[in-house]
């Protein structure tokens, strides 16, 4: 059976999709100011002309599942479940952090990231990702929202080999901060969905759209 994968993400600033086939990625990725349900459907739309793939192709579909916008967040799970839904395909749901550390591996080669990104108010959405000596990432457990001034209990004993990677960081104020690689500001992209429904291919792994959830990290009402 081929594999070709539809990734989508919606979950926070920017609309993104690709599309996986013969081990090629195409991707598209454009700038969103809240209109995510505007911009979306003409991008996959458009995604499956430049990879001249017809939707009733496709054999799975991914997205990202939060943090961030919840109204991003389900905008992507709602298409998501309509398309696993109507063509009868396999449905995954990724993490935006974990999405976040797979694109930090790809464009800065670090295999340690530290995700703090911004969460309204005093918070931030934190998580603590490792890609392991089989280049799977481990941290999904970290994750959680925190208020800015837990920050330095978390990383007071990390060494200077993490990434930090997030506009988090700009809210938080600590002198050891330095110590650190350099900060990334990173928006998550469907690209980087990829890889891990690759993964979840090889073990089928994948769920029915009745069972995946949005990961709100217990704020569901941020960014509403």
């Amino acid at each position: 059976m081929p594999n070709i994968i539809l990734a989508i993400d919606t979950s926070i600033n920017y609309c993104s999709v690709a599309i996986y086939n013969k081990k090629k990625i195409h991707e598209l990725s454009d700038r969103s100011n809240k209109e995510h349900n505007i911009k979306i459907l003409p991008m996959i739309q458009k995604i499956l002309l430049l990879s001249n793939i017809k939707l009733k192709e496709l054999n799975y579909i991914a997205f990202s599942k939060g943090p961030g916008n919840f109204t991003g967040i389900r905008i992507s799970m709602g298409i998501a479940q309509s398309l696993s839904f109507s063509l009868k395909i396999p449905i995954l749901g990724i993490s935006t952090l974990a999405i976040i550390a797979e694109k930090a591996w790809r464009k800065y080669h670090q295999k340690k990231i530290l995700i703090a990104m911004h969460a309204g108010s005093n918070q931030i959405y934190w998580a603590q990702y490792i890609k392991n000596n089989k280049f799977l990432w481990t941290g999904e457990q970290t994750e959680s929202l925190i208020q800015c001034n837990k920050i330095k209990e978390k990383i007071q004993h990390l060494t200077s080999e993490w990434l930090l990677v997030g506009d988090g960081w700009e809210k938080i104020y600590y002198q050891n901060l330095f110590k650190f690689k350099q900060n990334k500001i990173i928006s998550p992209n469907a690209k980087d969905i990829i890889p891990f429904a690759l993964f979840n291919i090889k073990n089928n792994a994948f769920v029915h759209a009745t069972e995946v959830t949005p990961n709100y990290l217990n704020n569901i009402f941020f960014n509403k």
